[in-house]
């Protein structure tokens, strides 16, 4: 920092203000010297920056830096209880990440109180946090509006289109590209996919852009037309549509909902139709499917998060990007066994 404010021509002080993005700086100056340090190859380290705010506020340094994790869900606990394993396993992956980086974790609720989200950024900006995790969305939710200027930021989430900034999710469109890929060795020629309309909107196509683009990559297929489901709670319609459409294999995120109305239509797994999970939840599952790996998803975000505080990023990004995981395979026993190999 010396370095820097020598060739600036400016005070240490001033630099450290400069790096930290401070208002009270002109915008011009923090450019210049932001520039200026990336130039040196300058990189704050966080258990520094968190030494000196300490000493400056007159307290004993005790704790590790903290890092935020938000829970955007309808409940204080919608994120570590939610009802698919994945995003529950998204949070564990997280956590443990941030502790093996060296950070605090520490869980808020984003609707906590009833706050509103300029409140709720005020709220983690005086208890020294700059760093948010925030978990997926709950269903039909628009994306918060923090103040992003105050926090590096990441979203376990797919692309936000009315947000720019970083994502980090599964390869939705790979997994059901890979769930037809081998529902297809296995012999099947009629895949239909069946999804909540939720999910229609909330991954905005991927699983049914994946699961069409088969048709053009894999012989033989006479793709069913996908099943949207409004409420699995009543299944007429996609019985309907399983005895109108006739697909041998029903590639689907809802095992659970899915195998209720099968049995009671005298369909047998997989003697007498296939059942590919696009959310397995978790490596050597009964259900043959994509293993998403939600812990992985949940360490990379952090590890996203952290490379963030340590260029001291702040604020929304000038372009979103997004970090995908492939799935992995999980063989199950839902489908007919693959052919042996030569």
């Amino acid at each position: 920092m010396k370095t820097i404010a020598e060739q600036a021509g400016v005070t240490q002080a001033t630099v450290s203000l400069c790096l930290a993005n401070n208002p009270r700086i002109p915008p011009a100056t923090r450019e210049r010297i932001q520039a200026l340090a990336r130039k040196l190859g300058y990189h704050p380290n966080p258990y520094i920056s968190t030494l000196m705010r300490h000493r400056r506020q007159g307290r004993p340094l005790k704790d590790k830096p903290p890092l935020a994790l938000v829970c955007a869900q309808r409940t204080a606990n919608g994120w570590r209880e939610h009802t698919a394993p994945t995003i529950r396993d998204m949070r564990e992956g997280a956590w443990e990440r941030a502790m093996l980086r060296g950070y605090r974790p520490q869980e808020f609720w984003l609707h906590r109180d009833g706050m509103s989200n300029e409140r709720f950024s005020e709220m983690l900006h005086a208890r020294g946090i700059r760093a948010l995790l925030i978990s997926p969305l709950a269903e039909g939710d628009p994306p918060p509006a923090l103040r992003w200027d105050y926090f590096a930021t990441v979203c376990l989430s797919v692309p936000l289109p009315s947000l720019a900034i970083t994502t980090v999710c599964n390869d939705h469109y790979f997994s059901a590209l890979q769930a037809v890929r081998e529902c297809h060795r296995r012999g099947y020629r009629r895949p239909g996919l069946v999804l909540h309309r939720v999910h229609q909107l909330r991954f905005q196509g991927r699983w049914e852009a994946g699961f069409l683009v088969a048709d053009d990559m894999l012989p033989g297929l006479r793709l069913a037309p996908p099943q949207y489901v409004e409420d699995w709670a009543n299944p007429a319609a996609l019985l309907a549509w399983l005895k109108r459409e006739k697909p041998d294999v029903i590639i689907t995120p809802a095992a659970d909902a899915i195998m209720g109305p099968l049995q009671r239509a005298g369909l047998r797994v997989p003697d007498d139709l296939g059942l590919a999970l696009l959310a397995c939840p978790a490596p050597g599952d009964a259900c043959s499917g994509v293993y998403q790996n939600g812990r992985m998803i949940g360490a990379l975000a952090v590890d996203t998060l952290v490379s963030m505080v340590e260029r001291n990023e702040r604020g929304l990004p000038a372009q979103a990007t997004t970090l995908m995981v492939e799935g992995q395979w999980n063989e199950g026993r839902t489908l007919r066994a693959p052919p042996k190999a030569d």
